[in-house]
């Protein structure tokens, strides 16, 4: 009996010897993915507000303030109800995208499904901690369509075939070029450039689907672009194809 115990004691041993082990070489590898990210960077991998750090959001109040005093002074028919509701849904995106991250965390925490058995590392928190940059993006770009495009001001709140449009550009176009931009991507001059900021996170949440370089994010956003522009030009464009679109592409990329 006793020996019994003993080789049962030296198996376990052995075999949380060969959990460390197996512990410190997938750290490895990450130190290695995150030292390859950074030796070949390309240009425009980082953002253009990143000095600001945790300020960056001012570069939104000049239009945030405008599209709020436009609301409250002009009278109801010359009111811009969308330019005004361009802030609010961009602070809904980021409650939205907020909610899957601490979701995932505490499901993390609780261990009942990792598919990785170990934790979010600090150097992954703190790579994906400007996963809100993208949405400062989709702000920047939908207040200057806003300001340049004439139809892109006074949207309507519904209109059926703006609707019905979007859905199906994006799934006959977008989905096909948006296919090979990430085949492209994994070629091994854009993938060490940019691509493989996104897959360097080893145990991945939610919003690591969108942690990539502002290069790559803008080549997305051209991408998404293609039905919004269809719709404004045709004249067909609303409220909600707008945000229904991008509330969609956030759904599916946290899924």
């Amino acid at each position: 009996m006793q020996e019994q115990k003993f080789y049962k004691r030296c198996r376990a041993c052995i075999i949380g010897v060969q959990r460390i082990l197996y512990s410190l070489e997938r750290t490895s590898l990450a130190k290695s993915r995150e030292g390859e990210m950074a030796s070949k960077p390309g240009i425009l991998t980082d953002w253009p507000w990143k000095p600001l750090g945790s300020f960056k959001y001012v570069i939104l109040a000049p239009w945030a303030v405008h599209g709020t005093y436009q609301f409250i002074a002009k009278g109801p028919s010359e009111r811009d109800f969308s330019y005004f509701l361009i802030f609010p849904f961009l602070f809904m995106r980021m409650l939205h995208n907020q909610i899957w991250i601490s979701l995932s965390r505490h499901r993390t925490a609780k261990g009942n499904n990792r598919i990785v058995d170990r934790g979010i590392e600090f150097e992954q928190v703190d790579r994906e901690g400007n996963w809100d940059d993208q949405i400062l993006l989709n702000g920047v770009l939908f207040y200057m369509g806003r300001m340049t495009i004439p139809q892109a001001s006074h949207l309507p709140l519904w209109k059926t075939d703006g609707v019905i449009i979007t859905i199906l550009i994006h799934a006959l176009v977008v989905e096909f070029l948006y296919y090979w931009l990430h085949r492209a991507l994994h070629h091994h001059f854009l993938y060490s450039r940019y691509h493989s900021h996104h897959h360097s996170s080893i145990a991945t949440e939610p919003i690591s689907s969108v942690i990539h370089p502002s290069a790559e994010h803008i080549a997305y956003f051209m991408l998404f672009m293609i039905p919004l522009f269809t719709t404004l030009f045709s004249r067909t464009a609303s409220i909600a194809s707008f945000a229904g679109y991008i509330m969609y592409i956030d759904f599916m990329n946290n899924m």
